[in-house]
């Protein structure tokens, strides 16, 4: 083997073996360990939130007599320069130097409030993560941004926001699942979308085409005659009412016809239904690649209040629920192996941004790399 492909393929089996250790292996919840791991976590997370709530109460004690003391001493000195030298400039001066020392304490004593933040993130979050069968969290990461702009379904958008991932392999599928914003220069402030990223890679071809699922009767009559103009509509029959609230679009009609079935859409819109309701939308493309979007305005994974008791376990349970609904997505597929690491994961590769349009969907490789996202593209 010559130097230059040892490297290569050295370097793709480093690749292999990063994305392997970033994400694993995802079992079902086991009720009765998840009510135990729980029971400690609220112990521990409740324990730290009263640790931060002590140390900020300490400092906003401390806080409040300096400011006193140096309010006062600038008083004393005000007077004495006012009244006895009778000057003017020198005793405001003074004055307003002697508020300098209260802004500097006030920023010191609510330090403890971003702190416990930070430590929620970076202490309870990974626990909470393993308990929810063994998954992997990362608190500023998130979906490809590259691969978002590919789907035909994401809003046009200047700045996209990730945040709260989790990640994992599940029977054989890589899961990726975090929350994500997307803002306009016109909205700065309001997200064109709030909710969840959900991505999930296979390890092998599964389907054919680029297929556009979605409850979303707002994006269909945005979308049908524009970005999907040249995808064909597809019907699926389901024998229950609550599941006919889907639009199919798809570049392989026939293809879509096989692949999406009563089961799949049985699921998802009970993944709809967990989460509020929600008007979902799920593409399947690359052959190998199901994107989920999911609007939901709720944070969930944000420390609760330092000055309000943890209540982590109903936040825990709801997160539990969801995760697993999106799960079963899935178990619809039947994929109960996984790919060789000496194989060279997709999810990895880097490859340039190309326009979003349904043409090029089905021929540009993804990239389903979960790293930190903050893009501005439109």
């Amino acid at each position: 083997m010559s130097k230059r492909g040892k490297t290569e393929f050295q370097t793709k089996r480093q690749n292999a073996q990063e994305n392997k250790e970033t994400t694993s292996e995802v079992d079902h919840i086991d009720e009765r360990r998840f009510s135990k791991d729980l029971t400690q976590l609220i112990k521990e997370s409740e324990e730290l939130r009263l640790d931060y709530m002590r140390r900020h109460q300490m400092r906003n004690w401390v806080s409040l007599n300096l400011s006193i003391l140096f309010v006062l001493a600038g008083a004393g000195v005000f007077g004495w320069y006012f009244m006895m030298e009778a000057q003017v400039v020198m005793p405001f001066f003074v004055l307003i130097a002697s508020f300098l020392p209260t802004i500097f304490l006030n920023i010191w004593a609510g330090e403890p409030l971003k702190a416990y933040a930070r430590v929620h993130k970076r202490e309870f979050m990974p626990k909470m993560a393993k308990a929810l069968g063994g998954l992997s969290y990362h608190p500023s990461r998130g979906v490809s941004a590259k691969m978002i702009n590919k789907l035909a379904v994401v809003p046009a958008y200047d700045r996209y926001d990730a945040e709260d991932c989790f990640m994992g392999n599940y029977k054989g599928m890589k899961v990726i699942l975090s929350e994500a914003r997307l803002y306009t220069k016109a909205r700065k402030d309001a997200p064109v979308f709030n909710g969840l990223f959900v991505l999930l890679e296979a390890p092998e071809d599964v389907f054919e085409g680029h297929t556009i699922i979605t409850s979303n009767d707002k994006m269909v009559n945005a979308y049908a005659s524009t970005r999907w103009k040249t995808m064909s509509p597809v019907n699926v029959m389901v024998s229950e009412a609550s599941w006919d609230r889907f639009k199919i679009y798809s570049t392989k009609p026939d293809a879509a016809a096989h692949t999406v079935n009563e089961r799949l859409l049985k699921e998802l819109a009970e993944a709809g239904d967990v989460f509020d309701k929600a008007p979902i939308t799920a593409v399947l493309f690359k052959k190998r690649y199901i994107f989920m979007m999911i609007p939901h305005d709720k944070d969930m994974f944000e420390a609760s209040g330092l000055f309000v008791p943890v209540t982590t376990r109903d936040q825990a349970l709801r997160v539990k629920k969801e995760i697993e609904q999106l799960l079963e997505v899935v178990d619809v597929f039947d994929l109960y192996y996984y790919n060789d690491e000496d194989k060279e994961s997709p999810a990895v590769a880097a490859v340039p941004p190309v326009e979003t349009s349904a043409d090029d969907a089905d021929t540009d490789d993804a990239d389903t790399d979960a790293g930190d996202n903050s893009d501005n593209r439109s």
